[in-house]
């Protein structure tokens, strides 16, 4: 292309070059017509090189709305660095975007995750605190019940240390040494915290008998005579006598209203007791249930 160019302007210059008027030329109509045709040929021939170099520059400056350029830009914008990072922060801004998105959904579950675990450590210690308490309570309950042991074992090692008491089965016996009225012995009892010895068996009879002492017990009529009770308010439903025993003094005015009852040494142990009027003096038997 750039030999024919070279050819196209020396033929140009020759052409609008200025004729020399001095020389004598002589042309042959042959050659003329030679030389008229090589000029149209070499125009001819740069018109269309111009043209093609046109089409050219116009392609690769203007767009084109035809489906063949479009697929031709098309191509060389993916081979242009500028397009090249344009896709890749495109990427990045997708993957970003995808792990705020991710972030986001994974912040929600671990926060209604952390709410249930709060509110079940919540109840756990909602629990924990009233069984703390319940414990508190019943520790509290059995110092008390602790202090009251205590109290009660001092009294009968009082009891014990100071006078004649006596165990037996569930009870504490007291065996008196001096003698009294049985209503003067039953305060005596109530004053150790007892009160008259009560007879619930065979066995608690044999073993009072065995004390070897006329004593008071804590039987009596004084209220209705012929109705026999206990000091505790009880009535009598199994009794111990001797015949003909009780006889409430057996009509002898002397002997007054028997109206109370005693346990005697010269009798079989099953069948000692015997009415007796209540301002006779006699040792007595307290009774402390523990």
């Amino acid at each position: 292309m750039d030999r024919k160019h070279s050819k196209l302007l020396e033929m140009s210059e020759a052409i609008y070059a200025e004729p020399d008027m001095t020389k004598k030329v002589k042309f042959d109509r042959g050659e003329m017509k030679e030389r008229i045709v090589d000029i149209y040929v070499s125009v001819d021939t740069l018109r269309d090189g111009e043209t093609s170099t046109k089409r050219e520059e116009t392609e690769d400056t203007a767009p084109n709305n035809g489906p063949g350029d479009q697929h031709s830009v098309h191509v060389q914008w993916w081979k242009r660095p500028s397009g090249v990072a344009a896709v890749c922060l495109g990427l990045l801004c997708v993957l970003l975007l995808a792990g705020i998105i991710g972030l986001s959904v994974q912040y929600r579950i671990v926060s209604n995750n952390s709410s249930v675990e709060r509110d079940q450590l919540q109840n756990s210690y909602n629990t924990i605190t009233k069984e703390r308490d319940q414990l508190q309570t019943s520790a509290n309950n059995l110092t008390k019940e602790r202090d009251q042991l205590q109290t009660e074992r001092d009294v009968l090692s009082g009891w014990l240390n100071n006078c004649s008491w006596q165990k037996f089965e569930s009870s504490w016996y007291f065996l008196s040494t001096e003698t009294r009225t049985w209503e003067e012995s039953r305060q005596d009892c109530l004053k150790r915290g007892a009160d008259l010895v009560i007879t619930n068996s065979d066995k608690e009879q044999t073993f009072l008998f065995n004390l070897k002492k006329r004593v008071w017990i804590g039987l009596t009529d004084s209220d209705n005579e012929g109705t026999w009770k206990w000091v505790d308010g009880t009535p009598l439903t199994t009794g111990y006598w001797y015949g003909p025993q009780p006889d409430n003094g057996g009509g002898q005015p002397k002997n007054g209203e028997e109206d109370c009852v005693e346990i005697r040494t010269d009798q079989s142990p099953l069948k000692p007791w015997n009415d007796l009027s209540c301002a006779e003096n006699l040792h007595w038997i307290c009774e402390k249930v523990v």
